[in-house]
């Protein structure tokens, strides 16, 4: 299992909130040091279920993503084997959209955001780098063999 609370941590970190704001959301229960700890998979003993909530605003996800994290992290207990862990954080979220216009609303999102993607990719395919055609050119003409290798999705 993954250490996703600790991964948390340190991504909220590594993206400028200290541990200082992150004790302040909680009203500095846990402190700065724990959440220092925290970041770096120091701490053995879970955090109180009574914490979850001030813990949810320090992580920035729902109350049930902080379960969801301390479960896996501390009990080795994932709520769905079969979801990401990229979009665990989605789901938390979509699980609060209670009206169905809304959440019609965040499935056409998705379905378009996974289309731009789609059709991202088929442009990649369709429109090769000039550079590398260019080195096929050469290789041809010159009588080499090319091997042709894919370039990573952007």
């Amino acid at each position: 299992m993954a250490n996703v609370f600790s991964e948390r941590v340190a991504h909220l970190n590594e993206a400028g909130k200290t541990y200082q704001e992150m004790a302040v959301d909680c009203d500095l229960k846990p402190s700065v040091t724990w959440w220092n700890k925290a970041r770096w998979n120091e701490i053995k003993i879970p955090p109180e279920p009574g914490l979850y909530p001030r813990m949810a605003k320090a992580l920035e996800v729902p109350e049930r993503r902080v379960a969801e994290m301390v479960a896996e992290q501390w009990c080795g207990v994932r709520p769905d084997d079969t979801v990401p862990e990229r979009l665990r954080h989605l789901m938390a979220v979509a699980r609060g959209v209670k009206n169905d216009e809304d959440l019609k609303l965040l499935v056409g999102l998705a379905h378009a955001l996974s289309v731009k993607h789609g059709a991202e990719s088929l442009v990649q395919l369709l429109d090769p780098d000039p550079a590398e055609v260019i080195k096929l050119r050469e290789a041809k003409e010159s009588g080499r063999r090319v091997l042709k290798v894919r370039r990573p999705a952007r």
